[in-house]
């Protein structure tokens, strides 16, 4: 992405990824990623592609945005104050009120987008990545032998092995399952 999130942004900088976000999640309601064009988009946000081009790459580099957007921020140093026997609890269910809070406009998308495609495959990394960076902050070093960046991505696994057979594959986990699950994934890490 062009422009840095971090810093801040202004007030059209802001109107402007938010129409072009909006598009993006308006049109995956409706059709494939496959078949969303840089024009369709700039159509539907009323910017021009030179606009478009300056804040992102292509439209996979928007839908990247779109993720993050859709996360908002997350706060990781949330964690590193959660005592460590429950951040795995806290970041699962971080990642889940990220999910259920845009239920049904995930429905939508996966209705048009594949499981296997394009577009589940950039929110399935889009999860795995945030999870990763999630636990990496989090895993407690001293209970484990092996490589805590080790341990992490494999947790981040988990995590994301978990909220994708409730949420993506449509199996309905609730919080206290979803919990149970990871724990029962996680208990052979020791």
């Amino acid at each position: 992405m062009k422009k840095d999130l971090d810093a801040k942004l202004s007030r059209g900088a802001v109107r402007t990824l938010e129409a072009f976000s909006g598009a993006m999640m308006e049109l995956l309601q409706t059709k494939p990623l496959a078949s969303i064009s840089i024009n369709e988009l700039c159509e539907r946000s009323s910017y021009p592609r030179a606009t478009f081009y300056n804040y992102f790459d292509d439209r996979d580099d928007l839908l990247n945005y779109c993720w993050i957007a859709l996360s908002g921020r997350m706060r990781i140093d949330d964690l590193e104050s959660t005592e460590p026997a429950r951040r795995v609890d806290v970041a699962l269910d971080m990642m889940a009120d990220v999910l259920e809070g845009n239920a049904a406009m995930l429905e939508g998308v996966l209705d048009h987008n594949p499981v296997g495609g394009p577009m589940f495959a950039s929110l399935r990394a889009y999860i795995t990545r945030r999870s990763r960076e999630l636990m990496r902050s989090c895993v407690d070093a001293e209970r484990h032998s092996l490589p805590v960046e080790l341990v992490a991505d494999h947790y981040a696994n988990v995590l994301m092995l978990v909220l994708e057979w409730s949420y993506l594959r449509g199996h309905g986990l609730t919080r206290s399952e979803l919990h149970g699950y990871a724990h029962a994934l996680l208990d052979g890490v020791e």
